[in-house]
């Protein structure tokens, strides 16, 4: 027998008696020759949390990460794959520089609203107007730092909540761009699959529970400097009003500062830059809610169903494409942002990758705060928002 040979029947024979351990073992394969990956199929005892955590130390020291999963026929497998992804150490030189970037479009967007909404007559086509924002970005501060805490608490919220679970993520990386917020948020890349559902739930719902103790509280704030008044008519040339969203949450909050139901009778909240970035940070948790893919609703309906949850993100795009194509068809552009979403979602983010452990279910305490969140969708969902209406 060559010597390669013993080493690698060595090597399965140590794995073999590590799953012994924690599950009757069948019969296993090798999916992957000569030993990239060992399947082991049976049924796990006892415990499936600290079965999985046993064996996956056992694996670690033989160079392998563990993977366990419920089979068709309601039986375990366990899967040995070769390589160990450590969590490795951040270089932030990068998220640093994109971060700054974001911190300037938004302020420049935050300073182009502010001049937009003083009495200069701008005309936005004109390169006048695209220059004088970058000559007053002190005007863009109530919105750029309104809308650059909420998105640092939110990711940050996923972050920490990830290095306390071990999972190799990477820092934020804020994405600039001139568009109406300035910026298209933030990602954290997952460098590999998550542990379990429990860390799944866990650090999906970080983000949008961290993004809200600040949105909240800041947009009441923001609405107390507002004004309700009717639509101005004398806006500058190539300028149009854009009605926000309105959300149970936002509505009920524009409630209890103004005492009534805007828009309602041709008034509404004209919306100081404060408020206007916390109604946006409203509109980032309805969307990271979504449940589909890799978005943090998707994290948290997979952690909770499992995967019947790829079925539940393909119902939703499905009604995506169905409620942005019945607004367009009845004159509400507003339509668009959901086929658009619907279109990205289809493409990149339809089924959520498994978690290392699929096995074990979440607790109780966390089901509950999952349809806590699941109300918290519901009243922070936009039916339409954001459209352009006439003067």
């Amino acid at each position: 027998m060559e010597v390669s040979s013993v080493i690698q029947d060595g090597v399965i024979e140590r794995l073999r008696r590590a799953a012994s351990r924690i599950m009757t073992i069948e019969d296993y394969r090798i999916v992957q020759a000569p030993q990239a990956l060992i399947a082991f199929r049976g049924r796990v005892t006892g415990d499936t949390e600290v079965a999985f955590d046993t064996v996956s130390k056992a694996f670690e020291r033989e160079g392998y990460t563990a993977r366990l999963q419920r089979g068709s026929d309601d039986r375990h497998e366990l899967f040995a794959v070769q390589g160990v992804r450590e969590a490795g150490t951040p270089r932030p030189w990068l998220n640093l520089v994109l971060f700054a970037a974001t911190v300037i479009t938004v302020l420049y967007i935050g300073a182009q609203k502010a001049l937009l909404d003083s009495d200069l007559g701008l005309d936005l086509m004109s390169p006048d107007a695209l220059l004088m924002p970058l000559r007053y970005l002190h005007l863009g501060v109530p919105f750029a730092a309104t809308l650059m805490s909420i998105l640092v608490a939110h990711e940050l919220s996923h972050y920490f909540v990830a290095r306390r679970y071990g999972s190799p993520v990477s820092l934020p990386y804020f994405i600039p761009m001139p568009n109406l917020l300035g910026t298209m948020g933030a990602v954290i890349t997952q460098k590999a699959p998550m542990r379990d559902r429990k860390a799944l739930f866990d650090i999906g719902i970080a983000g949008p529970l961290g993004g809200l103790v600040l949105t909240i509280p800041l947009l009441i704030l923001g609405l107390t400097l507002s004004n309700v008044q009717p639509p101005p008519t004398d806006l500058p040339p190539n300028v149009g009003i854009l009605q926000e969203g309105n959300s149970l949450l936002y509505a009920g909050l524009k409630v209890l500062v103004f005492g009534e139901w805007l828009p309602s009778n041709g008034r509404d909240v004209w919306l100081h830059p404060v408020a206007f970035a916390a109604w946006a940070g409203l509109l980032v948790t309805m969307i990271n809610l979504i449940p589909v893919g890799q978005l943090d609703g998707g994290h948290v309906s997979y952690a909770l169903l499992g995967r019947r949850a790829w079925r539940l993100g393909s119902v939703v795009i499905l009604a995506m494409f169905g409620w942005g194509g019945w607004l367009l068809l009845n004159g509400n552009q507003a339509g668009s942002f959901w086929l658009v979403w619907g279109f990205l979602n289809m493409l990149l983010n339809r089924k959520h990758p498994p978690p290392l452990n699929d096995v074990t279910e979440l607790d109780g305490r966390r089901v509950l705060i999952g349809i806590v969140m699941l109300l918290v969708f519901v009243l922070t969902f936009m039916p339409a928002p954001l459209r352009e209406i006439a003067r």
